[in-house]
């Protein structure tokens, strides 16, 4: 009995025991399952990073690599050298022929040459006229710019090449409409590529640097052009500019626009790699519900932005908004802008006088004191040595002070030199009249560019290639008129020297005080009268003051949380 109570003992602690394993055993069997989860969850997140690794790296690899020397090919100092040296090519093409001109239509056996090189002068400035509207229409949508200027510079050196070769008047003529098309590309299109690549603040400064291309071209080419074609003819000129204008056309090439940059950039953040972190896998929804929203946050998006790594930042650009305007609108709304009509009446006073001189001034300087074409180059590098260094020194002071401070002085001071040009008692005081003139309305023409963008920003719809458009329109009118009316006065009048110098002079002196009473934020005429500058429109509709102490009140409301107005 005893035996078999054990024996009953036994099986019910080894009941006992059973289950007890039993539930060990799945325990185990449970743990063995959730380690065995967890670790298949880790490898299947790394599989997925590594797999973006490999994805970013094959995008990497395909993606375009940035081109060679992208720094100082897209920077601020090698487009402006770039549009220097185009302008310096355009005045250099023109201003060449300037001083042998008429000899070579001397040496082909024609009659009133002054009127032929004027009706040659007035053909080039046709060719801006007409090229200006479809220029101005069509790259105002277009977004790149280097692919017209370098357009432009191949039919310039077509034309050049025809004009070279030609001896038909017709023929002539049309390879100087040519050039005029060709310049009217480097002076729009050129011009817009700085405003669109250069800080606002820094705009007239660039500038004032690439205009006095123009300075260097119209200083090196009229003593080159006669030294060349005295020494050694009539080809000579043409070879010496197509030869720069190779180097020219290298150069413009080269340009890497902003627009193109930020490609890059944009590319570059895209395809960046993604990286993670178990504090990042395991916090990511508690970030994403306390970051802020940045589209609707803009002190948050400025703080999120300044701690970005400088690497992932792309520069932004303000997108101009595409015009629609026709040509007509863009007028009206160009007659509304006052510092517009100021660098267009500028450039237009300017291009009249050029226009006038260039074929009359070899004549006098021949038939009084009978030099040849290569002391007429002399004379035009005395009088254009002057401007070459006044160029950049105008541009940063219209940046500093304002253009009202240049531009009304520089042009009262152009006006008393023009009669004194007819004096013939001394050929040293001549070129001294004559380079003074030229000197001053080169000051008062380089805050012209600063205007045009300035007033670009103020009017609705307009950008810097419609201004620019204008200016470029301005100078081929009254350049066409000013060849058309000096060349004819020179040959049909008695006095027909002393008719042009005191033509030039009335025109000079009637829009002297055009620049007195709109040039620059705040015009001379307000200051006089202790007002402040010219109102201006906000994005609203709105009229606010465009004062001198408007950024900084414009700061002091933004840091208060208040609205500026």
């Amino acid at each position: 009995m005893v035996r078999q109570a054990e024996n009953m003992q036994g099986r019910d602690h080894s009941d006992r025991l059973v289950p007890a394993a039993a539930s060990s055993s799945r325990v185990s069997g449970n743990d063995n399952h959730e380690s065995s989860g967890r670790s298949g969850t880790v490898s299947r997140l790394s599989g997925m990073l590594s797999s973006v690794r490999r994805s970013s790296k094959s995008s990497e690899s395909k993606k375009k690599r940035m081109p060679w020397g992208y720094k100082w090919r897209s920077s601020a100092w090698y487009i402006t050298a770039v549009v220097g040296v185009g302008v310096c090519s355009d005045a250099l093409t023109y201003q060449i022929i300037v001083p042998v001109l008429p000899y070579r239509l001397q040496s082909l056996g024609y009659t009133n040459v002054s009127e032929k090189v004027s009706w040659l002068a007035f053909a080039y400035s046709i060719g801006i006229f007409v090229s200006t509207f479809p220029v101005a229409y069509y790259f105002g949508r277009y977004p790149y710019r280097r692919l017209p200027l370098v357009a432009a510079v191949i039919i310039l050196e077509a034309a050049q090449i025809l004009f070279m070769l030609a001896k038909p008047y017709a023929a002539l003529v049309i390879a100087r409409f040519l050039m005029g098309a060709a310049s009217t590309v480097v002076w729009v299109v050129g011009f817009a590529l700085i405003c669109e690549n250069v800080d606002e603040a820094r705009i007239g400064r660039q500038i004032g640097f690439a205009v006095s291309g123009v300075s260097i071209g119209t200083t090196i080419a009229p003593p080159i052009g006669g030294a060349l074609y005295w020494n050694l003819g009539w080809y000579s000129p043409f070879i010496f500019t197509i030869a720069f204008l190779a180097v020219d056309t290298a150069a413009r090439m080269l340009v890497i626009e902003r627009k193109q940059m930020m490609k890059y950039e944009s590319a570059k953040t895209t395809d960046m790699p993604l990286t993670a972190t178990p504090e990042s896998t395991t916090h990511m929804d508690g970030d994403e519900k306390a970051r802020p929203d940045l589209s609707t946050d803009p002190e948050a998006a400025i703080a999120s932005r300044d701690r970005s790594p400088a690497s992932t930042r792309v520069p932004k650009i303000p997108d101009k908004v595409k015009s629609d305007l026709t040509p007509w609108q863009v007028v009206a709304k160009l007659g509304r802008s006052s510092r517009g009509m100021n660098g267009v009446t500028i450039t237009f006073i300017f291009g009249f006088v050029l226009g006038a001189l260039d074929p009359t001034l070899t004549l006098r300087v021949q038939s009084v004191w009978h030099k040849n074409s290569a002391f007429v180059g002399l004379v035009y590098l005395a009088a254009s040595a002057p401007t070459f260094i006044t160029g950049p020194i105008i541009g940063a002071l219209a940046d500093k002070y304002g253009a009202e401070w240049i531009m009304a002085p520089s042009l009262l001071l152009s006006a008393p030199w023009l009669p004194l040009l007819i004096l013939k008692n001394s050929l040293p005081g001549f070129i001294v009249y004559f380079a003074l003139s030229q000197t001053f309305f080169s000051c008062a023409l380089g805050p012209v560019g600063l205007e045009l963008a300035m007033a670009a920003r103020e009017v609705e719809g307009m950008s810097e290639i419609h201004q620019f458009s204008a200016m470029n329109l301005a100078f081929s009118i009254s350049s066409a008129i000013g060849s058309v009316v000096g060349g004819q006065m020179y040959d049909r009048l008695n006095h027909g020297w002393e008719a042009v110098c005191w033509f030039m002079f009335a025109v000079t002196i009637v829009f002297i005080p055009l620049p007195f009473l709109t040039a620059g934020k705040r015009t001379l005429w307000d200051r006089c009268r202790g007002r402040p500058g010219k109102s201006e429109t906000d994005d609203d509709g709105a009229e606010i003051e465009a004062s001198e102490d408007l950024p900084h009140r414009t700061t002091e409301s933004r840091d208060s949380g208040e609205t500026p107005t």
